[in-house]
């Protein structure tokens, strides 16, 4: 049961994260001249690129941290700041600079679906921080198996967002983004400042404190 509570708040975070409505304008502005066959191509190449970063750091991101001599505490303190910070620009409705700058939306690179759509507009620092931080709490094969199938299925919901990105779009309208945005953000700001309150509480901060 408790692995399934883990899993949905993982699911939820993610989400939250990844923001498929909120990306549309953007996916919008760098497919404008392509057709509805190469539209679909993108997408397919962002959502599964998207899966391939969160599984790699589900796996591999404490081997990494610990490779760097980075302690999982101090890791969640500061992708709980990254979030927060993603978060307060979502609240805001506007695109955190932390996921794409003006330069790379400008190049436009011919495999547009991996970068930057995919890496960093999508799964990027706030995603993995926030998978390399969940796998710590992994525990089981009932972990495992909740967070293949969070990520699967965010991929291929990810995938049918993107691929009627202009549908989509045309239908809900500016406004419609924008407000969905933002609750995002709020749901993804009260997370952050539980993940920096925790990260804080493994460092001993407030242990240290009251004494």
């Amino acid at each position: 049961m408790e692995a399934w509570q883990d899993t949905i708040k993982f699911a939820l975070t993610l989400v939250s994260i990844l923001n498929p409505l909120g990306v549309i304008p953007i996916f919008l502005d760098l497919t404008e001249d392509l057709s509805q066959d190469g539209l679909k191509s993108v997408a397919k190449s962002c959502s599964l690129a998207v899966a391939t970063t969160i599984i790699i750091s589900l796996a591999f991101g404490q081997k990494i941290l610990n490779f760097f001599g980075i302690s999982i505490p101090s890791f969640t303190i500061g992708g709980g700041i990254l979030i927060f910070t993603m978060a307060f620009h979502m609240i805001q409705a506007k695109q955190s600079s932390l996921k794409i700058n003006k330069s790379e939306r400008d190049e436009g690179l011919s495999e547009i679906g991996v970068v930057p759509l995919a890496i960093p507009l999508l799964a990027g620092p706030g995603a993995i921080s926030t998978s390399i931080i969940y796998a710590k709490e992994i525990s089981g094969i009932a972990h495992w198996v909740g967070a293949f199938l969070t990520v699967v299925i965010l991929s291929l919901i990810l995938l049918q967002v993107l691929t009627y990105g202009r549908t989509i779009g045309n239908k809900v309208g500016k406004i419609g983004l924008n407000i969905f945005t933002r609750i995002m953000g709020i749901i993804l700001l009260s997370m952050s400042i539980e993940m920096i309150f925790n990260g804080l509480r493994e460092m001993g901060v407030f242990t240290k404190a009251i004494s």
